[in-house]
């Protein structure tokens, strides 16, 4: 199967990207369905199996099986949902050619060797971006907003890091990285498309 994994800072567009290119090549598409098949197969709530990856990031939990995890039934939970999420994230990527957003799914799944992506842009446009998807009644100033911005790529670092001891979006790790900055996506995703099919040719000769 022919997989592609999207890493992107908030409000980069990288979710766009996803889920244009999974169309453009008629792909699957999986982000918080990843979520909802943990929830299912836990038999949990989807917002606290969220929100329980969200805490492993702030408690550190190692994912490397070989060190020491402690005994506290919170953590213990923790680690049966993000080993949970790793057989979700395998069931989905042997079904069928698919894209997948964000997970950590550029690591975990490493050896299937998916096209990984990196999507990022200049904080400006990040901030326009999320100002123009804000909620009617919200009104965050640009300093909030960028603090924001910051906050949850801080929180992808520590969470990519758990996987892999290497930089979250350093391009040694990406076969593509995308810049967005004052493009329109829809736009580019048909060159986006036409690199994944080029490379995914290349690596089944």
């Amino acid at each position: 199967m022919n997989i592609i994994t999207i890493s992107r800072e908030f409000g980069s567009g990288g979710r766009e990207i996803g889920k244009r290119l999974a169309d453009a090549l008629g792909w699957a598409y999986y982000d918080k369905e990843i979520e909802i098949g943990i929830a299912r197969r836990m038999n949990m709530d989807e917002n606290f199996i969220a929100g329980a990856i969200d805490r492993s990031v702030t408690a550190n939990i190692p994912l490397h099986f070989g060190r020491t995890i402690a005994n506290s039934y919170a953590m213990k939970q923790q680690v049966d949902i993000l080993v949970e999420k790793q057989r979700v994230l395998e069931e989905f990527a042997t079904a069928s050619d698919c894209v997948i957003v964000g997970r950590a799914a550029d690591v975990i799944l490493s050896e299937y060797e998916p096209l990984k992506i990196f999507v990022y842009a200049d904080m400006e446009y990040k901030i326009n971006r999320c100002q123009g998807y804000a909620e009617v009644g919200e009104n965050p100033t640009r300093r909030e907003m960028e603090k924001a911005i910051k906050k949850i790529d801080s929180g992808r670092m520590k969470y990519h890091s758990m996987f892999l001891d290497a930089d979250w979006g350093d391009k040694r790790h990406y076969h593509l990285c995308v810049n967005t900055s004052g493009i329109e996506i829809k736009k580019i995703v048909p060159a986006i498309a036409q690199y994944a099919r080029c490379w995914f040719d290349n690596q089944n000769k």
